[in-house]
C-alpha cells in the first residue's frame, strides 16, 4: 500500500512538472470562469474563444444585463476570425442579433483583438460582411452593408469608423473580398 501511495505522487509530481513546462513554453491569455487566465491554447480552440467572446460582451453590457434589459433572443451571437493586420494574430468578428441589438438600420457587431479587447463597435450592418484586399494604414479594409448599400470602412488610428451608414458608397467590386459572418453557415453562441 505505501509503495502504491508512492508511485501515485511520484507520477502526479512529474506529471506537474511536464505541464508546467509545456505551458511555459507555449502560453497566451484565455477565458476562465474567473477571469483571463494564463494557459495553453490556439486561436482554433472554440470552447475558450467563445467563452472569451462571452466575458467581453457581459463586460460591455453589464448594467443593461443587471437590469435584464437584454432578452434571451439578444443573448446570442455568431462569430469568425482573420488577421487583419498580418501580425500572426487572428481579429474576432462578433455578430449580435435580437431586438436588443438589431432595429431597422441594422445590428451591432463587435471587432475584437485575439485577446477580447474591443478593437471597433459597429452599429447600423447587415450580415455577412466583406474583407477587401486592399488596406489602409496596414489593415485590411472592410465592406460592410449598411443603410441599403455597401459601405467601405478603412482603418483610422487605432479602429474602424463605427457607424459605416456615414460612409460613401461602395461601387466596387466583391468578387475578390472574402465574405465572412454568413449568417445561414455559421453556428450560434449564447452570452
Amino acid at each position: 500500500m505505501k509503495n502504491l501511495f508512492i508511485s501515485m505522487c511520484l507520477g502526479l509530481w512529474i506529471t506537474s512538472c511536464q505541464n508546467q513546462t509545456s505551458t511555459k513554453v507555449v502560453t497566451d491569455q484565455i477565458a476562465s470562469q474567473d477571469g483571463i487566465s494564463t494557459m495553453p491554447y490556439t486561436q482554433d480552440d472554440q470552447e475558450n474563444i467563445t467563452r472569451l467572446i462571452g466575458m467581453t460582451l457581459k463586460d460591455q453590457f453589464k448594467e443593461d444585463l443587471e437590469k435584464e434589459w437584454i432578452d434571451t433572443i439578444s443573448r446570442k451571437f455568431k462569430y469568425e476570425q482573420f488577421d487583419l493586420n498580418g501580425d500572426g494574430k487572428k481579429e474576432i468578428f462578433v455578430g449580435l442579433t435580437g431586438p436588443y441589438f438589431c432595429g431597422s438600420g441594422g445590428c451591432t457587431m463587435f471587432l475584437l483583438s485575439n485577446q477580447g479587447n474591443v478593437i471597433t463597435r459597429f452599429t447600423v450592418i447587415d450580415f455577412p460582411l466583406y474583407i477587401s484586399t486592399e488596406e489602409t494604414n496596414e489593415w485590411r479594409d472592410l465592406i460592410l452593408y449598411s443603410n441599403k448599400s455597401y459601405r467601405k470602412v478603412s482603418f483610422e488610428s487605432n479602429s474602424y469608423p463605427s457607424n459605416p451608414s456615414t460612409l460613401d458608397v461602395y461601387s466596387g467590386n466583391l468578387d475578390n473580398s472574402l465574405k465572412i459572418l454568413d449568417w445561414e453557415q455559421l453556428e450560434f453562441f449564447k452570452f
